[in-house]
């Protein structure tokens, strides 16, 4: 119990931090490991409380309706494109693929000189608000060159607008202001958000055509009936189910990225925990400072009772500012250091004798 009390008491106060020194190395080691644990959790929360539809919680510039004209489209059309299991370079993995009518004999505007990537359009009182390409059997390079054609038009180029991309194994949006297009100040790289996916964790068979007829439990639901009866419901199923698609289409990159970002932040806040130990061991040599007789093994004691309050603040400062919790241990470790190095590691001021003349 006696213990516990100095731990609460070395948030705020310094002396009982330095006291740490006097504890079994056991204790030191318990803060050291908590405080960088509790420190990387802001980052680890941050990152898996996002979803692949996060893009589409803002103004959304017609893009909800066009997704939705875009089912209706291929449902009319018989245009199936379903999530298969495919063979890529010898591994198995999930892309889309037509199993119905062609794209192409469906959708047959194109760009000049991108005659392969025909295109659906949803347009308002012809002023277009979202295509969707479909990547079909062109190849990866060809995709790839096409996208940055789009994301690279100049300001006033009538081709510019939000536009979907659906490869055989990626999937992309790039929202566009109508508004910035419509007063022609707005460049291809000058998207509102931007959004790139895998079908990795869609479930097999899911066709995106089925949208406007898929209920949230996957029951088949007559769409012109649905339309016609209630059709604020029929939209927010619709645009429901492209939400879930985003989800999912999200959910590996998200877990490659939450491990990777998460193991990151863990090792640079560890890193930045023994620094801390060292920079403390460092300042206090010297003859004329008092804590000279300190050993390494006392510095590093002494680190890990002043890392608690950091990581605490770090919990407290990534549930404000979540695009600060990766670097808000580095800060406040360092603030922490300073405070403590002020007063209680400096070294003595020498004593200037008067000399009387």
């Amino acid at each position: 119990m006696k213990t516990l009390k100095l731990v609460f008491a070395s948030l705020l106060d310094n002396g009982v931090a330095i006291k740490g020194k006097d504890q079994p190395w056991f204790v030191a080691l318990i803060l050291f490991v908590a405080s960088v644990v509790l420190a990387t959790y802001p980052t680890f929360n941050q990152i898996s409380a996002r979803t692949g539809s996060d893009f589409l919680n803002g103004t959304l510039f017609s893009v909800d309706v066009g997704l939705q004209a875009l089912s209706e489209e291929l449902y009319q059309e018989d245009v199936d494109l379903v999530i298969k299991e495919t063979t890529v370079d010898g591994e198995a993995r999930h892309t889309l693929v037509n199993e119905s009518s062609l794209w192409g004999e469906v959708f047959t505007q194109s760009y000049d000189g991108f005659a392969l990537f025909p295109y659906f359009e949803y347009a308002v009182t012809g002023s277009s608000r979202l295509r969707v390409f479909y990547q079909g059997s062109t190849t990866d390079a060809e995709a790839t060159e096409f996208i940055n054609v789009m994301v690279a038009f100049e300001k006033g180029d009538d081709r510019l607008t939000s536009f979907m991309f659906l490869g055989r194994n990626s999937v992309y949006m790039y929202m566009y202001s109508t508004i910035s297009i419509t007063n022609e100040t707005a460049t291809g790289e000058d998207f509102v958000n931007g959004f790139s996916g895998t079908y990795d964790v869609i479930p097999l068979n899911t066709n995106i055509a089925n949208f406007i007829a898929l209920d949230s439990a996957g029951a088949f639901v007559d769409p012109l009936t649905a339309k016609a009866t209630d059709y604020q419901a029929y939209a927010d199923r619709t645009f429901n189910n492209w939400k879930t698609f985003f989800d999912q289409s999200f959910a590996y990159s998200k877990s490659v990225l939450l491990w990777a970002q998460t193991a990151l932040t863990f090792v640079v806040n560890i890193i930045m925990s023994f620094l801390m130990t060292v920079v403390i061991y460092i300042m206090t040599r010297g003859k004329l400072n008092p804590n000279r007789t300190m050993t390494f093994l006392d510095s590093i004691k002494i680190g890990s009772w002043t890392l608690l309050s950091p990581a605490l603040l770090t919990i407290v400062a990534g549930s404000l500012f979540p695009e600060f919790a990766p670097t808000a241990f580095v800060l406040f470790v360092g603030l922490r250091l300073m405070w403590l190095s002020s007063k209680y590691l400096r070294p003595l001021e020498p004593i200037q004798t008067v000399v009387k003349k």
